[in-house]
């Protein structure tokens, strides 16, 4: 606020600067928007027209000025050459510099476009002048180039764009100033058309600069990651992740890439999860693993470094269809939690059972956040003393055997024909083995 306090004192320098220089010249008003343009000249030849700041009322309490009012929305120059030359004065280049800080500073939230016309002297012309306002608008155009030192005028304007993590951001939108460039000889003209709000065009070069953030700016872009619904399946499980919800960047003029790869597996069949068996992870409880899937985006949020993250939606749909003898067994999706210290803990997830009227196929559904990825499990919490309804001691190195309790367990066995063996309470949160088995102790 500071600055713009200050760039404020440069403006009111330099539309009262001179005043008394100003009295023979009429104030402008523009037609298309009803802004009063006060002249002020820097020297007697150069001289920049802005709009006249209100005065304080005298014993009138001091407010805080809004960048807008600050900076002008309009703003004019005439800019003098010597006779027969393509450079400004000395003035001119004052008047230039003025101009330039009242316009391109950093804090300056206008979008502006620009129009440039030169003049040539107002004589006959020859060879030698026939190019002579086309160069004196040329060399307007090149001072404001040659700021950036570019080949186009650049200007940096503060703006902010949304994003999923952080909310607002604020950043400088840097873009390519819209011109007109005009060149006009003024020999055949009428008097009157040689001048212009009562100043000579004879060897001038007026420039206009004005808001406009349509023209400078066209389209806003938004980015989303990922950029279109998007649904992963396999054999049992889909997950619908909706346009937007792992990240996005709204309202920005930079040039982001859309690429977000998702890998996705899921272990659900009866001898993917039993040839490496565990215990969903948890310290206090035991959570029996009746099934996972993993998604793996490139582009998700952090939950330690999110800003955001109590706003951000459990929109992500997860649909795992269970089998007939697992419908009663009180299985519930699981997935990441986290404690005030960062540790992460897998919690149950509210889980929905919707059963179809037509086939009688009953569909377990949850909702996640992107930071409950990227393993969710299915599965059951039980006390210590049911583990033995569930599993069968082992030894290390059997096959399904792994390690709990201070020993060994294995959530089946197999007799002489290689056939599984699983006790009754396992079976019913387990999907069906794809090779028979038999009930048993």
């Amino acid at each position: 606020m500071k600055k713009i306090s200050i760039f404020a004192v440069m403006l009111i320098s330099v539309v009262c600067l001179v005043a008394q220089n100003n009295k023979t010249n009429a104030n402008r008003k523009d037609k298309t928007n009803n802004i009063v343009l006060v002249p002020t000249y820097i020297d007697n030849n150069n001289v920049i027209l802005a709009p006249q700041v209100a005065k304080k009322k005298r014993g009138e309490r001091t407010t805080q000025t809004s960048p807008e009012n600050v900076f002008p929305e309009r703003v004019e120059a005439y800019i003098n050459f010597d006779k027969g030359s393509a450079y400004y004065t000395k003035g001119g280049l004052n008047a230039l510099d003025s101009l330039y800080v009242m316009t391109f500073s950093n804090n300056n939230n206008r979008f502006y476009k620009m129009t440039i016309v030169g003049y040539d002297d107002g004589e006959p012309v020859s060879e030698a002048s026939s190019s002579l306002a086309r160069d004196r608008a040329v060399m307007i155009f090149k001072y404001f180039s040659s700021r950036e030192e570019t080949e186009y005028i650049i200007k940096r304007t503060p703006s902010s764009y949304t994003q999923l993590c952080v909310g607002e951001v604020p950043y400088y939108i840097k873009y390519k100033m819209p011109f007109d460039f005009k060149w006009i000889n003024l020999y055949n003209l009428p008097v009157e058309e040689r001048v212009e709000n009562n100043i000579s065009l004879a060897g001038k070069a007026h420039i206009i600069i004005e808001d406009d953030p349509e023209d400078c700016l066209g389209e806003y872009y938004n980015y989303d990651w990922p950029a279109h619904d998007t649904i992963l399946q396999a054999n049992y499980a889909i997950v619908k992740i909706p346009q937007g919800s792992l990240d996005y960047i709204h309202h920005t003029k930079d040039t982001i890439t859309y690429k977000c790869p998702i890998s996705y597996k899921e272990v659900m069949s009866f001898e993917q999860l039993t040839s490496n068996y565990f215990l969903i992870p948890h310290k206090k409880q035991y959570i029996l693993n009746a099934g996972y899937i993993v998604v793996s985006p490139e582009r998700k949020p952090d939950y330690s470094s999110c800003a955001n993250k109590e706003s951000i939606e459990a929109n992500i749909q997860i649909d795992v269809p269970i089998e007939s003898q697992q419908q009663s067994a009180g299985l519930k999706f699981y997935g990441k939690t986290y404690k005030p210290n960062g540790e992460v803990v897998y919690k149950a997830i509210s889980t929905k059972k919707i059963k179809d009227k037509d086939t009688k196929q009953q569909t377990l559904e949850c909702f996640i956040t992107p930071f409950q990825f990227d393993t969710i499990f299915l599965g059951k919490k039980i006390e210590e003393k049911e583990m033995s309804n569930y599993f069968y001691p082992a030894k290390e190195g059997e096959p399904g055997a792994f390690e709990a309790m201070g020993g060994w367990l294995k959530p089946f066995k197999l007799d002489k024909r290689g056939e599984y063996i699983i006790k009754e309470p396992m079976q019913a949160i387990l999907r069906k083995p794809n090779t028979p088995f038999y009930n048993g102790n």
